[in-house]
């Protein structure tokens, strides 16, 4: 199973720069980003994680979530496998739905259907022998179909929950390497609770920033310090930018690339931040400010050090 390439997981709690991230990494002619950005069938419900560890309830971040978690354990059961409602999926939902901007997202966006087809075939002939080594083949077979060029070195995806299942990716790729991205809390909340998929209420999603922050670091303990970069967005875009982008191209011992450091210094710059945002837009920011102080310190007591930058 040999393709020339490492798998590269970028993640965070979700509108924590790991899209920016992946913009940068795909400047550089070493780096493949996936296509779509976010590979849903690996942690997913009924992912190639899913049906290789089960998924804990304790992964699960609402009450409608963790109904399903259950659900699927007593589908399980009952004979209807994981492993075919993943490949459902795979030929669905993964394989292609419409965008937010109303265009096609998934699979279809770098593969063909007939590359999807064998790929699956190939899947099914193994996964009874050994599904594990299954479930790498049809990640590096869907992976390396996308490739279009040579000397690749990561085939990079920006999925935020990759963190969050850190533990379990590394497990099936030993070989992966992963960058986890954190901002801070206040504004990442705001700007979650600007989309469909996080809690509409800021100072909720304040407690689900937290949430996610935690699991991924307990995720993370379970890979080497070698194979794992924490980044601050702040400081790769407004506090030590050559610094921190000096440390991740040191992190996946690649060169600087012309191309790279063009896109670094004419998109990746300070006013692109919207940093601090949410004293203007948070309903009671005092409030607001009070809850964020108690969350950093509840982390701290858990290990977890979020440095506040203003």
């Amino acid at each position: 199973m040999e393709y020339g390439f490492v798998p590269l997981f970028t993640g965070g709690s979700g509108r924590s720069g790991t899209t920016i991230l992946l913009n940068l990494l795909k400047s550089h002619p070493q780096v493949h980003s996936s296509m779509p950005r976010e590979i849903k069938y690996l942690t997913s419900r009924y992912g190639l994680v899913d049906i290789n560890f089960g998924r804990p309830l304790s992964i699960e971040e609402n009450l409608p979530s963790k109904r399903n978690n259950l659900r699927a354990k007593i589908f399980d059961k009952l004979g209807n496998s994981k492993k075919d409602f993943f490949i459902r999926n795979l030929n669905s939902k993964w394989w292609n739905e419409v965008g937010k901007k109303g265009k096609p997202r998934g699979l279809t966006q770098g593969i063909s259907k007939e590359e999807l087809v064998i790929a699956i075939a190939n899947f099914e002939k193994s996964f009874t022998e050994d599904r594990m080594r299954a479930s790498q083949a049809l990640f590096y077979e869907l992976s390396a179909a996308q490739i279009r060029k040579e000397d690749i070195k990561y085939f990079a995806d920006s999925t935020p929950t990759n963190m969050m299942q850190a533990n379990y990716l590394y497990k099936l790729f030993p070989n992966a390497k992963f960058v986890n991205m954190i901002r801070d809390g206040r504004d990442a909340a705001l700007s979650v609770s600007k989309e469909k998929w996080g809690p509409d209420d800021p100072h909720q999603a304040l407690y689900w920033w937290a949430n996610r922050i935690v699991k991924a670091h307990r995720a993370l303990l379970e890979v080497r310090d070698k194979d794992q970069l924490q980044m601050r967005v702040e400081d790769l875009i407004v506090n030590n930018r050559q610094e921190e982008y000096q440390k991740f191209l040191t992190f996946l011992e690649i060169e600087d690339h012309e191309d790279t450091r063009a896109y670094f210094e004419s998109d990746l710059l300070p006013k692109y931040m919207s940093q601090g945002v949410w004293e203007k837009e948070v309903k009671d920011p005092d409030l607001y400010e009070k809850k964020y102080e108690k969350i950093l310190k509840n982390l701290a007591a858990k290990g977890i050090e979020i440095a506040k930058f203003y």
